[in-house]
């Protein structure tokens, strides 16, 4: 299993350019060109495979999702409206959707062969308010506090929060008792909101 990643968060005017940047880049994409495709993969690419790699514990599909993801920006690129979601929020709306699609497949594969291993939205992402957007160092500082609960809490609480199952399907994916999923669950979360109202998120 790969290991936990932990990316320092980016400096706020950082993280502001590359999102402007983005955002220019989108729109050039939009119109066919494919030099700012490559530039916005040299942008964007090594954190969305980081993140990637964190949901499907696996670097050669992470890998294959990134290549997927920014086959669908390219296609899609024109769709995007700046005034209704973020550049790097669209992006990873796309990398996540791709995802859990790997995720549900290798499931259902595993499922029918009679063994169980761990691990909605449709194809395009939805738009979303500026207000409930989290910025590029914000989504690192989470990411990072993530990684520092414990194996069994953490897996738990990505099956909750990236496949959104509930804690009778927790249970019933990880074999573990219900009573100690929602126990799981909620140390995680009082740990979560404990590291990060040190940041004062």
């Amino acid at each position: 299993m790969p290991q936990s990643l932990h990316v320092l968060p980016e400096p706020e005017t950082e993280s502001s350019q590359r999102e402007e940047d983005a955002v220019v880049l989108l729109y050039q994409i939009g119109q066919e060109d494919r030099f700012a495709l490559d530039t916005l993969y040299q942008l964007w690419a090594p954190t969305l495979l980081g993140v990637a790699v964190r949901i499907l514990h696996d670097r050669e599909e992470a890998e294959e999702a990134i290549q997927d993801t920014f086959v669908k920006i390219w296609h899609r690129a024109a769709e995007y409206d700046a005034h209704k979601s973020k550049a790097f929020v669209w992006c990873f709306s796309i990398l996540r959707n791709i995802c859990i699609d790997k995720l549900r497949f290798n499931n259902r594969q595993k499922r029918s062969s009679g063994k169980t291993i761990s691990w909605d939205e449709r194809d395009a992402p939805e738009p979303q308010s500026d207000s409930n957007v989290l910025s590029l160092d914000t989504l690192s500082i989470v990411r990072n506090a993530v990684s520092q609960l414990p194996i069994d809490e953490r897996r738990c609480l990505e099956l909750a929060v990236f496949l959104e199952y509930t804690h009778t399907e927790i249970s019933s994916e990880l074999q573990t008792p219900l009573g100690t999923v929602k126990n799981r669950l909620r140390r995680a979360m009082e740990k979560l909101q404990k590291m990060l109202a040190e940041h004062e998120l």
